[in-house]
């Protein structure tokens, strides 16, 4: 929705008269052109930037190479750096937010995962080896020196993914996407706005056409 739009009461009041439904319906269609304007511009916006970040992208394959700029590159587990959360308005319509993750918290939730699914293999395997005996034999923890191991440090940037020197283009590319991502929430929030509002003119209308009906 957007910013200043009046917020409009759909519960009927007790004694409405035909000045006061029209108003109602002057007030909806009013908010409703205004968010077609906005969600012209923001959608104006978003295909610029989607156009932009594939230019840059082109324009880093064709300085590293296509094969070092694919899917070739991509980690085997991936983290969302961007997540998005709805909520509903005070309208009746959904509202979109998208907001970037905090680091490390999702890598640490994926490599709990990833440990507790090897925990789990390496005890199916003893089972299979030492079934035919009846024993089972639980997997050995792992030692002190083995936890105080360095871990190779985690980044959820997917530029590393291409090297640790990429161009600029490639940087610009990420820069262009990224943007996109916080303006389709906006999008979809006004597309959801514009939805609700077309529902609650239509239902105005009607009520405005009984009126006249009884009246005359």
């Amino acid at each position: 929705m957007s910013e200043g739009s009046p917020t409009i009461n759909m519960a009927p009041p007790v004694d409405e008269t035909l000045e006061d439904l029209n108003q109602r319906l002057d007030h909806l269609l009013l908010r409703l052109m205004d968010d077609l304007e906005a969600l012209k511009e923001k959608r104006q916006c978003l295909n610029g930037l989607i156009e932009k970040g594939w230019l840059c992208l082109s324009q880093s394959r064709y300085s590293m190479g296509n094969k070092s700029v694919s899917t070739m590159q991509y980690k085997p587990e991936m983290t969302p750096s961007v997540l998005v959360r709805d909520s509903s308005a005070e309208d009746g319509g959904t509202t979109f937010t998208a907001e970037h993750a905090e680091p490390g918290k999702q890598d640490k939730v994926t490599e709990e995962k990833l440990r507790e699914v090897e925990n789990i293999g390496a005890a199916d395997q003893v089972l299979r080896h030492r079934g035919h005996r009846g024993v089972i034999d639980a997997p050995k923890p792992a030692t002190t020196e083995e936890n105080e191991k360095p871990k190779s440090p985690l980044t959820n940037d997917p530029l590393r993914w291409f090297g640790i020197l990429v161009p600029q283009s490639l940087r610009q590319a990420q820069s262009n996407f990224g943007q996109g991502l916080l303006i389709a929430a906006d999008v979809a929030s006004l597309q959801s706005s514009i939805e609700n509002t077309r529902k609650q003119y239509r239902t105005l209308l009607a009520q405005k056409k009984r009126e006249q009906v009884q009246s005359g």
